[in-house]
């Protein structure tokens, strides 16, 4: 039985990285590079590659990029995929093209056909009766994914969001029952003002916008809007991994103290140890949210597990052809990188 089921999107990621500046409107000479994505797919496969054989939930349509897709996962740890992946006649296997900025690898623009997502099922409940962990993406509809959860939650496991984008995420937040049964969430600073936008049914763009930046991010702020999505999440316990880029990472998290009464929040922030020659910046968030959650079910403790997480994100990061780094085997194997 696996420990962990991952629930989500599979794509086939198409990245085109320009060799000088990105012009619009024009043709711009290009590295393009074809690898196996989709976020819930990504976290799964950092979990295989560091050995914690999970089992990812998800569909692809009834053609050749699908059924190749499905071969390929069983080779990076992911288990039985022909099974806990579904074919739907009738749909493309989703595909994702990226067009990253020629100078920084940020992403400029994509592009994405995802239909064949609503077809994804909730995981089996003697599945789920087996596992520690249901990790899921918000590619699947949302009735999908509060069933799971539900179950999950239900069944006494710990239930995780890793965010897909922005309009994907407020359709998430939006549900009072899906995030309450929520346990963690790893946004980046977008996502968190969306989440919080949503679930809280606030607006205040204006003062968000310097949370945003770049550089010299406010800390203080973001422990302010952190604190009002972990009021929206499990009441017991809940936390958030918040990826802020060149700012590192901060930790949020919700305690109740059922005997006193108290609610104790906690923060902490993860500069960033080493700088980055970034080749692709796609799959840095699912890299850190998946050795995190691998790290969780070592038994290590959150700081340990954001350090492994961080440590995944920029092998991922100086990856150029593939959104997960293959290296993420030797952090499996204590082999120093």
């Amino acid at each position: 039985p696996s420990r962990v089921v991952v629930l989500g999107g599979t794509v086939l990621d198409i990245v085109a990285k320009p060799k000088a500046k990105l012009l619009l409107g024009t043709s711009n000479p290009s590295d393009c590079a074809e690898s196996d994505g989709g976020v819930a797919r990504n976290v799964a496969e950092v979990l295989g590659r560091l050995g914690s054989k999970p089992l990812l939930y998800s569909a692809v349509g009834d053609d050749v990029r699908g059924q190749a897709l499905k071969q390929r996962q069983e080779d990076y740890g992911i288990q039985d995929s022909n099974l806990t992946i579904c074919t739907v006649e009738s749909f493309n296997t989703a595909t994702f093209l990226a067009v990253l900025e020629g100078a920084t690898s940020d992403l400029h623009t994509a592009c994405a056909d995802t239909a064949v997502m609503s077809e994804i099922q909730v995981p089996p409940r003697e599945v789920l009766e087996q596992a520690e962990m249901l990790v899921f993406d918000a590619n699947p509809p949302v009735t999908i994914l509060r069933e799971a959860a539900q179950i999950a939650s239900d069944l006494g496991l710990d239930v995780f969001f890793e965010p897909t984008s922005v309009p994907k995420t407020k359709l998430v937040a939006q549900d009072p029952a899906l995030m309450r049964c929520l346990t963690g969430a790893f946004p980046n600073l977008d996502e968190l003002i969306a989440i919080r936008d949503a679930a809280c049914q606030m607006d205040i763009a204006d003062e968000d916008g310097r949370l945003l930046g770049k550089i010299d991010v406010d800390l203080a702020h973001v422990q302010t809007v952190a604190s009002q999505v972990l009021d929206c999440m499990s009441p017991t316990e809940a936390y958030l991994v918040i990826t802020m880029g060149v700012n590192g990472v901060m930790f949020a998290s919700r305690i109740n103290e059922h005997s006193t009464g108290q609610v104790l929040f906690e923060f902490k922030h993860f500069p960033v140890s080493e700088e980055v020659d970034v080749q692709n910046s796609t799959g840095a968030g699912d890299s850190l949210c998946g050795a995190f959650l691998h790290a969780c079910l070592q038994g290590k403790n959150y700081s340990d597990a954001i350090a492994l997480g961080m440590r995944a994100a920029s092998l991922s990061l100086r990856s150029p052809e593939r959104t997960v780094a293959p290296e993420l085997n030797c952090l499996a194997s204590g082999t120093d990188i």
